[in-house]
């Protein structure tokens, strides 16, 4: 028989890791709290990233509309008549000295081509002169009413069914010079 120091009736006591220190990793609860925090700041991010983008786009647009019919109105003061139509994209003859080119044929804020509309019909309607954005692949109008709607909220009557800006032929924005 062995003596009983060497005798095994009870295994050895296991002695811990050493730890090292300085380092030290997160809990899966620690990680989970993280995680909710950062979603909960998307939530509250995400939306008011998206007021500020609609806001930014109408705010583009309805510059461009004031100064196209600005320039169009000079132009009817001084000539007497409206600039002949124009297809969409396409800068109206006789408006050099009036707009520049530049500004014409880029895309709006909100997809489309601007287009000179003169003597149209829009919806019913005789129109003498309008501003229209058609959609040309591949620069597609947005059909976000969202989107459509602050604009008319912050230029006109707040009713794409009425106003001077509105939605046209084709569910096409449209903006009235003069009716």
């Amino acid at each position: 028989m062995l003596p009983r120091n060497m005798r095994q009736d009870h295994p050895a006591p296991r002695t811990p890791r050493p730890r090292i220190h300085g380092t030290r990793a997160f809990t899966l609860t620690e990680l989970a709290v993280v995680a909710l925090i950062i979603g909960l700041l998307a939530a509250i991010a995400v939306p008011s990233l998206k007021r500020s983008v609609v806001a930014a786009r109408s705010d583009a647009v309805i510059n461009d509309l004031r100064v196209f019919s600005g320039a169009f109105l000079h132009y009817m003061q001084e000539k007497g008549d409206w600039p002949e139509d124009s297809a969409p994209g396409d800068y109206p003859l006789g408006m050099e000295q009036f707009l520049r080119s530049s500004a014409w044929t880029k895309p709006s804020a909100i997809g489309g081509l601007y287009n000179w509309e003169p003597q149209t019909m829009q919806g019913g309607v005789r129109v003498r002169a309008a501003i229209t954005i058609s959609s040309v692949d591949p620069n597609l109008v947005t059909s976000d009413r969202i989107q459509l709607e602050d604009i008319d909220r912050r230029f006109d009557d707040g009713n794409l069914s009425t106003g001077l800006f509105r939605l046209g032929f084709g569910l096409e924005p449209l903006y009235i010079i003069e009716p």
